[in-house]
């Protein structure tokens, strides 16, 4: 009997033991694994929605395909919506920084959001890029403010520029969605085109979440102008065009990335013949590995190829990790390596930051069909 107790005794002895060692060395495992946290600021939701969902599922396939081939290191998302507007863009960044205690934010696509989170990124030393804002402003924010989107000047002047003198339009009507980064293209597509000597006969603003456009658009009509160049959001410009068409106005239109966007196109339905408008470099044709990973895993999630929205947010993911891996994954660091970037080569063209943190890549003139078919027209590079 006593033989038996003392067997008994010493097997929950040896498994004790044995657990003790299996727990800890589990526990040593995880901590040999550092996790590093990316804060993420988007419209999820409201007018900007579809824009931002796309550029998450881009920044979300390069996180998944980073933590896939690293052992030691994981990136963890933390995202917040921005619900398209400042207010919620400032709480959420503000969760961010003082609750999970991030070092590193992409976001907003949003100008007047990405405007309204940059004194406080800056204020406490965050580094924080933007896959889409382009109001010109953005280029004097702050020391730890980056994007990877052109600036408005850039992309209005090039729009004037390419009508003015490829398409010899002299006339022209700015309609624009009433926010930083509406104001920020008619205000650089203006000074452009009446730089030129062409006119701007009407300049007319709409609100954000606007979807009656008859008084605008009569406006347009009695103006009489050789071009209509619009710029704002997908949706609400899909209604602009809408009512065009109900209005018989046979115009030549121009405008931004917008046109582009499957909301537009959803709520145009087919109400025009063709537009022009501008757009960043995209090219998901590139034979390399890179851009292999987006398109494939983005086909395998959405049955569908990723358009420029989640090329960019993949590639801001990217850049982001090329600049850890260049210090060694020390955030305090991460603003000088960002700096240093030169000639990424992205599925949205090569990319560097210049000395204000601003993006320097190549925009594209593209022209979409009431079928939806796409075509480049031109290749602009940066003038400066």
């Amino acid at each position: 009997m006593k033989n038996k107790i003392s067997i008994g005794i010493l097997l929950i002895a040896i498994i004790s033991v044995a657990v003790y060692f299996l727990i800890n060395n589990s526990k040593g495992e995880k901590t040999n694994i550092e996790t590093i946290e990316l804060g993420v600021i988007l419209p999820l939701t409201g007018p900007v929605a579809e824009p931002g969902n796309n550029v998450l599922r881009g920044i979300q396939i390069s996180i998944e395909d980073y933590n896939r081939q690293s052992s030691n290191r994981k990136i963890e998302l933390i995202i917040e919506d921005s619900k398209s507007n400042p207010k919620d863009g400032v709480s959420a960044i503000k969760k961010l920084i003082e609750i999970n205690k991030v070092k590193i934010i992409i976001g907003d696509i949003m100008s007047s959001v990405f405007l309204a989170l940059a004194p406080i990124a800056e204020k406490e030393k965050i580094v924080l890029i933007s896959p889409g804002a382009s109001n010109p402003a953005v280029r004097d924010a702050g020391d730890y403010i980056f994007r990877y989107y052109t600036s408005d000047d850039y992309d209005g002047e090039i729009m004037a520029n390419y009508i003015f003198n490829n398409l010899n339009k002299k006339t022209a009507v700015i309609i624009y969605v009433n926010n930083d980064y509406g104001i920020g293209v008619a205000n650089a597509f203006k000074s452009t085109y009446q730089n030129s000597g062409a006119k701007v006969l009407l300049e007319t603003a709409y609100s954000e979440g606007q979807s009656d456009f008859k008084t605008i658009v009569a406006k347009i009509i009695r103006s009489k102008p050789e071009c209509v160049y619009i710029v704002g959001n997908p949706s609400e410009n899909g209604h602009i065009v809408k009512e065009l068409k109900v209005q018989n106005a046979r115009l030549f239109l121009a405008g931004n990335l917008s046109f582009e966007d499957e909301s537009f196109y959803k709520v145009a339905n087919k109400s025009f013949d063709s537009i022009l408008y501008s757009a960043p470099y995209f090219n998901i044709s590139q034979n390399n590995s890179y851009t292999k990973v987006l398109v494939d895993n983005y086909k395998l999630k959405y049955n569908k190829l990723p358009n420029v929205e989640a090329s960019l947010g993949y590639d801001v993911a990217g850049v982001i990790i090329k600049a850890l891996k260049s210090v060694n994954y020390n955030n305090s660091e991460l603003k000088t390596a960002l700096y240093k970037i030169k000639n990424y080569e992205g599925i949205t063209g090569q990319t560097s930051f210049d000395e204000f943190g601003d993006v320097k890549k190549s925009i594209l003139i593209k022209s979409i069909k009431k079928d939806g078919t796409i075509a480049t027209l031109s290749n602009y590079f940066p003038l400066k």
